[in-house]
């Protein structure tokens, strides 16, 4: 007998590959999703002469990349790590929200943002009413800026990934769990 949660799952996964296969034909996100495979790789390739300098180099690099590039960066990486992701069919008008991952028995919004300094509080507060607005169980607020101290824990239901964490993720050196 076949198990119905799995075929829930199946059934997710085929309906977000379908959904993802159409988005990622319209030219521009086709451009960035394909940036965004290098870009990975190039953060991957890139090192310093230890720990410190290794970061400090990915971090700026990640800094000055096409935002758009970012987004598909990090909806690549929960794909790697074996979630089933959500692109939004357009870049502007999204919501606030610039795509889903499904974990933990749902929808979670997902949010990136390239900053050079530090986090604002409100931007981790916002994100948590945008996603409680589209339905999801909480966000993820991913940043290339500084984390200023409670701000990780800003607003019930948001996670935040940033700092050595993020660099370590999308580099494939490290899995977010």
């Amino acid at each position: 007998m076949i198990n119905f949660q799995k075929m829930q799952v199946a059934w997710l996964r085929l309906s977000m590959s379908i959904h993802n296969w159409s988005v990622g034909r319209k030219g521009g996100h086709r451009y960035r999703i394909k940036s965004a495979g290098k870009t990975i790789q190039k953060i991957s390739d890139i090192r310093g002469g230890d720990d410190g300098e290794t970061f400090a180099r990915r971090i700026g690099y990640l800094r000055n990349i096409d935002p758009m590039v970012f987004e598909e960066m990090v909806l690549d990486a929960f794909q790697r790590d074996g979630y089933t992701i959500q692109r939004n069919a357009r870049y502007t008008g999204d919501g606030g929200l610039d795509g889903r991952v499904h974990m933990d028995g749902g929808w979670w919004a997902i949010q990136c943002k390239r900053y050079r300094n530090a986090v604002h509080t409100e931007h981790i507060h916002n994100l948590r009413e945008d996603a409680l607005r589209e339905g999801c169980i909480g966000g993820v607020f991913v940043h290339t800026g500084k984390t200023p101290k409670g701000s990780k824990h800003a607003a019930q239901g948001v996670t935040v990934i940033s700092g050595k964490r993020l660099t370590d993720w999308l580099s494939g050196e490290a899995k977010l769990r």
